[in-house]
């Protein structure tokens, strides 16, 4: 029915013109015809002026009708992302529980973890390459940035010096995370893993990222008194103060890696980044076991297979993936918002399903680590002009 009246509108526009164009023509002859022929041109000239201001009505229809329509389309389109982005919370926060069910070492489960989701990842990235898409990135970035071979072969190679370093820092960041989910309550590893924006902050101070905001600077004491409120949980017996301990030192190798891979992302897609990061890191974490455990650890039963194939699947694979793939559609203060229901259902599901008791200093800590991490990472939306 739009269409039909968009169609209607656009002939009685087109009406209107040849009607006006006709008018100036009259106006013209008759202007050399004597002073009749130019009072016809007066009423010709009226009958223009009102079908033209009936043609800018009907363009302002359709504008504003169009317009009308707009938010509707835009708040349906925003759904499906939404849910997509709950979705790839409540499956990372499945990750610690996979890494308990697994029943061995915290290294040995980031490794198979890594191991699992590599294949997958180099599967995915060969078909993209096959459909044009790296062929097409390719040809964009020549276009845009003519070098030199010198100055290109000097790029590659810091490009995947940076590529290996990223797989490094995630391999820190995943053993450590593990450690800590094995040695602290599942609420305590998550939430203080979730710390890495700050850490990123102070890394903006080292001139290694953009300095810090001044939201930064006013997010971090909530930061830290939801930290040392964690620290009260563990200490009245709810956890480990040593596992917390750890889980910061997760998400400063966390936070180093978000540096690195912001760098990566100017000329490289995040489905090649998250390759590299995941071979790397099973192979650093393999060569870790074969020097001090002697070798790779392995589940005894097939309910840790399963758990490792989860931890890899859906969380590696199914919570990273479409998070990347969410993040196109949803802006970044929505995406963040949603993403803080990961620590909440890694917290649930530890109580649940490992019998994990919390304490009042679990929620109050959760609380302001969760209020911080959200001020900082959430920026606000600019006012429309």
């Amino acid at each position: 029915m739009q269409a039909v009246n968009g169609h209607n509108l656009a002939a009685v526009v087109a009406q209107n013109n040849d009607f006006v164009t006709k008018a100036t023509a009259m106006q013209n002859s008759a202007c050399f015809n004597g002073a009749s022929g130019c009072q016809n041109i007066n009423a010709q000239r009226t009958a223009g002026d009102c079908s033209t201001a009936h043609s800018e009505d009907s363009r302002e229809f359709v504008a504003k009708s169009s317009a009308s329509h707009a938010p509707v389309s835009a708040s349906k389109s925003m759904i499906w992302p939404v849910l997509g982005l709950l979705l790839a919370a409540s499956l990372m926060g499945l990750g610690p529980i996979f890494v308990r069910l697994s029943g061995i070492s915290a290294e040995a489960s980031a490794f198979w973890r890594a191991m699992l989701a590599a294949p997958v990842f180099l599967v995915a990235s060969q078909g993209l390459a096959l459909a044009g898409y790296a062929g097409r990135k390719t040809a964009r970035n020549d276009a845009a940035h003519t070098k030199t071979a010198t100055d290109a072969r000097t790029t590659t190679t810091r490009k995947t010096g940076l590529l290996i370093l990223a797989g490094v820092l995630f391999a820190a960041d995943l053993m450590f995370a593990h450690l800590a989910i094995g040695m602290t309550t599942v609420a305590n590893a998550i939430l203080l893993n979730n710390l890495a924006p700050l850490f990123v902050g102070c890394f903006g101070l080292l001139g290694l990222a953009r300095r810090p905001s001044r939201r930064f600077w006013q997010g971090l004491p909530i930061a830290m008194l939801g930290a040392f409120c964690l620290f009260l949980a563990s200490s009245h017996g709810s956890g480990s103060m040593l596992g917390d301990a750890t889980a910061i030192l997760a998400a400063g190798f966390y936070g180093a890696y978000f540096v690195v891979i912001a760098k990566l992302r100017q000329d490289h897609s995040a489905l090649q980044i998250m390759l590299w990061s995941t071979i790397v890191t099973a192979i650093v974490l393999g060569l870790y076991m074969l020097v001090f455990d002697g070798g790779v650890g392995m589940p005894a039963v097939m309910g840790g297979w399963l758990a490792l194939c989860g931890l890899a699947f859906l969380t590696h694979i199914g919570g990273q993936g479409m998070v990347s793939v969410c993040f196109k559609r949803v802006d970044e203060a929505t995406g963040s918002i949603i993403l803080l229901w990961q620590p909440f259902m890694s917290a649930l599901l530890g109580a649940l399903v490992l019998g994990e008791v919390l304490n009042p200093w679990h929620a109050v800590g959760a609380a302001f680590v969760m209020v911080a991490v959200a001020y900082i990472t959430v920026r606000r939306r600019r006012k429309a002009a």
